[in-house]
């Protein structure tokens, strides 16, 4: 039998399922995060889910919400923690990629500063509370609101084999076109793979908007995940399947306000020299050409007709191991 679990203010005795908020000091105000706790009646791993780190991204938030529902305590072995909505304010205000206090982007300041900016500070509490306590560590996202892209796993390979084959066994739970290997410094995966924990992103939806079977496509994914962990009995037999790895070939950024007029799709190939889209001024007059760097495969970018400069414009991914 579990003993009692903690997170925050909120306690789960061993088989037994808590939800409420947890109060999270930003220094400029405080927020309530909604916060559950699975603590399954047996011993077992704890399993860390944050979902909605950008608050557009909708697919993950409820798919969280059905993986706190499809979970019975009584079954569980170990604990789940679930953050159902990270970034509660960028939810609130349907503000894409930032936190609107600072403006910063949460996915960048792991593991966090607890006498930092706001953005910082909520990346620390729900690093000190739920990430860092994990065995096992799922970042659910989608595209936000002005994104697009193809369904995909990322992981950051953090050279201690025992924990990359773990973070690659998980990635590998999804229903998805390939899985990426990134290095962004700060985010919530590049943090845990510092720390030592397996861990994995799902990028599944976009254009902040979700449907039923992208929902159900994502907490198909977070089941099988548990029940490779050991959290659940498995309900998919036999090993996983295992995706194409790719890594990040090129990223476009914007360096003129403007129009945007994308010109490639998700999941298309290019090769160096290709439009990957055109940005115009107010009169339609073409002011800058996008065009990609290298070959590979654009599998996310902007989609928003707004542009302004610095904003993120495309992502190239090329097979890892690829020498350009």
């Amino acid at each position: 039998m579990q003993s009692t679990f903690f997170l925050g203010t909120l306690e789960a005795g061993a088989g037994k399922t808590t939800v409420g908020y947890c109060e999270v000091d930003l220094g400029a105000e405080a927020i309530s995060l909604p916060v559950a706790v699975i603590h399954g009646a047996e011993p077992g791993p704890l399993l860390a889910v944050t979902a909605g780190i950008h608050g557009g991204e909708y697919v993950s938030i409820l798919a969280a919400r059905r993986f706190l529902q499809a979970l019975d305590p009584a079954t569980v072995r170990g604990t789940v923690v679930i953050s159902l909505q990270s970034s509660p304010l960028a939810f609130r205000d349907r503000v894409a990629f930032v936190n609107p206090i600072d403006e910063e982007n949460l996915n960048r300041c792991f593991p966090g500063d607890a006498a930092g900016t706001p953005t910082q500070r909520l990346a620390n509490w729900l690093w000190e509370n739920i990430i860092a306590r994990a065995d096992f560590y799922v970042d659910c996202h989608c595209g936000d609101l002005p994104e697009s892209l193809e369904a995909f796993t990322g992981l950051v390979l953090s050279g201690d084999s025992s924990v990359d084959e773990k973070s690659l066994e998980m990635a590998n739970c999804w229903d998805v076109e390939r899985s990426i290997v990134t290095g962004t410094s700060g985010s919530t995966i590049w943090a845990a793979a510092q720390a030592g924990i397996p861990a994995v992103l799902v990028e599944l939806g976009e254009r902040g908007q979700w449907t039923e079977g992208e929902v159900e496509r994502q907490l198909s994914g977070l089941m099988a995940v548990a029940g490779r962990v050991g959290i659940i009995d498995s309900h998919r037999p036999g090993s996983p399947t295992t995706h194409p790895l790719f890594e990040v070939a090129a990223g476009l950024s914007a360096e003129i306000d403007g129009l945007w007029f994308p010109k490639v799709k998700p999941g298309e190939v290019v090769t160096p020299g290709a439009a990957l889209g055109t940005i115009e001024d107010a009169f339609g007059t073409t002011v800058s050409v996008i065009t990609s760097p290298t070959d590979g495969v654009y599998v996310y970018g902007l989609t928003s007709l707004a542009v302004h400069a610095g904003d993120f414009l495309a992502c190239i991914v090329r097979p890892a191991g690829v020498v350009q």
